[in-house]
């Protein structure tokens, strides 16, 4: 396979995933934003998107230990029944916008990110967690960073995708659930790379739509400032 785009830590591909995901070899998470059941006409796969999930999903279990799933939070979950047994669910995430946004008569306030698989190695000095009211408390050592989801960001103002997702949740899921190579296999605009570039974590990306790899590639051949997440400034 020749890649798009490849730099020291990145690969992309521009190609349909379900003909590259056979030749990949392993990784430590799978991280993605698949086209969902209620996408927008204009994406490819987007006239049969659980069908196009459960083909790719098939790979999954051998490539990965971790899958991300990264919805929005209009999106309907049985679309994740897809997801193979040998991958069992591990959490639910929310990740808040700073601003909410109305479509209709609709509240948009976050994203939802589902987290399968294995669950992720000690991070730091962070320590196990305990069951609290129904939540994941973790327990850590003063000035130690917690499992918080809540992720607050601002509505970006370029739209180079119909669908983008937000940096900063991207980071988050990686700083938590990615502890090596990172694959998403409808990478996009490559936001989930960027994620895994400014960890410093090697990352491969698939898309098949041309455009969307051009400007992955623009974003990701800029050099990256290792600055850390903003909840982490002190």
């Amino acid at each position: 396979m020749t890649p798009y785009y490849r730099d020291a830590l990145v690969t992309i591909y521009n190609a349909d995933c379900r003909a590259v995901l056979p030749e990949l070899a392993q990784v430590d998470c799978v991280i993605t934003d698949p086209v969902w059941p209620n996408a927008l006409p204009s994406l490819a796969g987007g006239d049969r998107p659980q069908a196009l999930f459960a083909e790719a999903a098939a790979h999954f279990p051998r490539l990965a230990k971790r899958l991300v799933v990264h919805l929005g939070c209009d999106s309907d979950p049985r679309f994740l029944l897809a997801v193979p047994p040998e991958l069992p669910f591990l959490r639910a995430c929310w990740l808040e916008y700073a601003v909410p946004q109305c479509k209709g008569t609709i509240l948009y306030g976050s994203d939802v990110a589902y987290a399968f698989g294995e669950a992720p190695p000690l991070a730091g000095s962070v320590l196990p967690g305990r069951i609290t009211s129904g939540r994941v408390d973790f327990r850590s050592p003063p000035g130690a960073k917690k499992w918080n989801s809540k992720q607050m960001t601002r509505k970006g103002r370029e739209r180079p995708h119909p669908c983008p997702r937000r940096l900063e949740h991207l980071r988050w899921l990686v700083r938590w659930f990615a502890h090596g190579a990172v694959l998403d296999p409808f990478c996009g605009i490559g936001t989930t790379l960027v994620a895994a570039k400014y960890a410093g974590l090697p990352a491969v990306g698939v898309e098949v739509e041309e455009r969307y790899c051009e400007v992955a590639a623009r974003r990701l051949g800029q050099s990256v400032i290792p600055f850390p997440p903003a909840d982490e400034v002190v």
